[in-house]
């Protein structure tokens, strides 16, 4: 090999990219990382982006939102901006060569990124940056590891502008005219910092993207605002259901693994959900059950083994085939990612305003049929801010039904709510399910949940399927891991 190329390639290997993920937003009302583009929030549009650049990809942010999406690392400076986030990944990282960005770029590409890195991996500078209109780009820019020093002096001095710091270090500019020789457009820029620019971006992502391409009109534009709706489903045992079944498994794990640098998440997990089946996976904080979820949607992609959804084998799907995918498979997030500052009706109506192809009469009856189905139609002028955790949750799931899946996702659904809350939750789920024959997947600690609603259970312990089957089964297994988690449900029942 010739020397140069040896050179190159072993500081490849020295790369690793981070996600800013930030925090709640004054301006947009929520956390902007958890905003949809193209059916999927930014956060896990952010992370599928730096992996085609990088082998080493983390997030910076909070631990609780946003393990699912991958390895996270937290701020050391908490509430200090930008600059505290550049600073705890450049003090988490062994690679040389650190690329940043923002978790609000959505129209950032992986050509461009790619040409970022490679002049980069070439300069003899602490930073490579791009600059347009005169302005740095200080979170879509290349931080050498040293840069950390700088940003903990500066930190610690109260002093938390990014650009300032520019001056006392060396610097590799990428002026705009450069990057528009190289067939780079500056709108790549764009970020989010209001609803208002959410919502124009959004317009404009999806008019270029293959999302919307094969959209097709609702075969029933009101059918959940209807009180036949069960009626218009099949029966099990209908010949459509029949037909289904025999093309196996609506979701199906073979063998999958996955791991994030030396920590192994996932290892050869196997199990599978049946057309208009629930299944609960269970386990310990840690042990892979979001993970698990972000591989259905295809956010995260496995090292081994293959994924099926919806019938299809999704593992080495493109982003375009898997936007079909995502139309029949949605999910419920943890948090709801609800947006803070639209009302209740507003946030419900946001995939059926998406679609393009509904007036807003339709839109409006559909959004009343959902709210009223899940139980809180009398909170639709409400904002999610005067909900409770619960309720949330409620709004959440009639969003999710408003783009008519055949399979809902729910990661973590009764987390954080008191257990009467819990309770209501887990009855309405079960209705769904029978009243619309939906097949679910139901990431979860609550014992209770499950034995409600599952039909089979995926108990996972340090990365491997240690149970699978009925709950009754679960019940009589010789593990100890799984008996210590019924021990443990019994006595918190009994408190």
């Amino acid at each position: 090999m010739h020397p140069q190329r040896r050179l190159y390639d072993r500081k490849m290997k020295s790369t690793a990219t981070f996600i800013l993920a930030g925090g709640r937003s004054s301006r947009m009302g929520t956390d902007k990382a958890f905003l949809e583009l193209g059916g999927k929030p930014l956060i896990a549009s952010a992370v599928e982006l730096a992996r085609k650049v990088a082998a080493e990809v983390k997030i910076v942010g909070d631990p609780e939102k946003f393990r699912a999406f991958g390895p996270v690392v937290k701020d050391v400076y908490r509430d200090c901006g930008p600059l505290g986030g550049i600073h705890a990944a450049l003090k988490n990282t062994d690679a040389e060569v650190n690329l940043m960005l923002a978790v609000d770029l959505p129209f950032l590409t992986a050509p461009f990124l790619d040409y970022l890195l490679k002049r980069a991996q070439s300069a003899e500078t602490m930073v490579t940056v791009p600059s347009t209109g005169g302005y740095f780009q200080p979170l879509c820019a290349v931080y050498h590891k040293q840069f950390a020093d700088v940003a903990e002096r500066a930190l610690a001095k109260g002093r938390n502008k990014i650009d300032q710091l520019f001056r006392d270090v060396s610097v590799d500019v990428i002026s705009e005219d450069e990057m528009v020789a190289n067939g780079f457009t500056v709108s790549i820029f764009r970020n989010l910092n209001t609803p208002e620019e959410w919502q124009e971006a959004r317009g404009e992502f999806v008019s270029r993207s293959a999302y919307m391409m094969g959209t097709t009109r609702m075969q029933e534009e009101t059918a959940y605002s209807s009180p036949e709706i069960a009626q218009s489903i099949p029966e099990p045992g209908s010949e459509q259901v029949e037909r289904t079944e025999e093309q196996g498994p609506y979701i199906q794990f073979r063998d999958v693994s996955k791991a994030f640098g030396e920590k192994h998440v996932l290892t050869d997990v196997g199990f599978e959900v049946n057309t208009g089946e629930t299944v609960c996976i269970l386990g310990r904080s840690g042990v892979g059950k979001s993970v698990a979820l972000q591989h259905i949607l295809g956010f995260l992609r496995p090292d081994s083994g293959r994924v099926i959804v919806a019938y299809e084998d999704i593992t080495d799907y493109s982003e375009k085939e898997m936007e079909r995918i995502r139309k029949k498979v949605t999910m419920v997030f943890q948090n709801g990612a609800l947006f803070d500052s639209l009302t209740v009706g507003e946030n419900v109506a946001f995939p059926l305003r998406e679609r393009g192809d509904l007036s807003e009469d339709q839109i409006l009856q559909i959004v009343s049929g959902l709210l009223d189905m899940v139980g809180v139609k009398e909170m639709a002028d409400q904002l999610p801010a005067e909900l409770s955790t619960g309720m949330k949750r409620s709004v959440a799931i009639a969003r999710a039904l408003a783009s008519q899946p055949e399979c809902v996702l729910y990661d973590e659904p009764t987390t954080m709510v008191d257990p009467l809350m819990g309770q209501l939750l887990g009855d309405l789920m079960k209705r769904l399910k029978f009243q619309l024959h939906l097949t679910s997947v139901v990431v979860t600690h609550d014992m209770r949940l499950a034995k409600k609603l599952a039909d089979k259970v995926v108990f996972l312990h340090e990365s491997k399927v240690i149970f699978y089957g009925t709950y009754a089964d679960m019940e009589k297994s010789d593990e100890p891991i799984v008996q210590e988690f019924l021990e443990l449900d019994r006595l918190d029942l009994g408190a």
